[in-house]
């Protein structure tokens, strides 16, 4: 086990030391498409903003989503698009309520800590939602569910 241990901080530490490298020169992306973190807080809250409390997934996505962003989880399917479907059959029932509870950057990754419930009365579930950003655009997600929060 300790050799696990070793092989994933080995990895983290070389992830780690691209993405400071990639930082510096400002992250690859085109000319006047860097952003600063300040940026990037701030288009991660609008994201959050729009897609949990106005619940216009389509909207957040097309906006802030890289049209080849890459979905994580298997009930989202695995493209921008199969995500904005997804969310907008959630954000559509009419007793769903997403509660943001905290909003954070952490280097180039955006997270989302909310709860969600899909109908009143039933449980719903707490969610923390990982966005990577590049160039000012969410280009993947990621997520874990608690079921049974209320």
């Amino acid at each position: 086990m300790r050799w696990y241990r070793a092989a994933v901080f080995c990895v983290m530490g070389i992830l780690g030391v691209a993405a400071t490298a990639q930082a510096a020169d400002g992250g690859g992306c085109p000319p006047g498409q860097a952003m600063t973190r300040d940026d990037s807080a701030k288009l991660f809250q609008d994201f959050a903003t729009q897609l949990l409390a106005r619940k216009d997934a389509r909207g957040a996505y097309e906006t802030f989503a890289a049209a080849d962003m890459v979905q994580r989880n298997p009930p989202f399917g695995a493209t921008r698009d199969s995500t904005i479907a997804q969310w907008e059959k959630m954000t559509g029932m009419p007793g769903s309520r997403f509660v943001i509870e905290t909003v954070a950057l952490d280097g180039d990754v955006g997270v989302l800590h909310f709860r969600g419930q899909l109908k009143a009365g039933e449980a719903g579930a707490v969610i923390t939602q990982h966005d990577r950003l590049r160039c000012g655009k969410i280009v993947e997600e990621w997520a874990e569910f608690s079921a049974g929060a209320k």
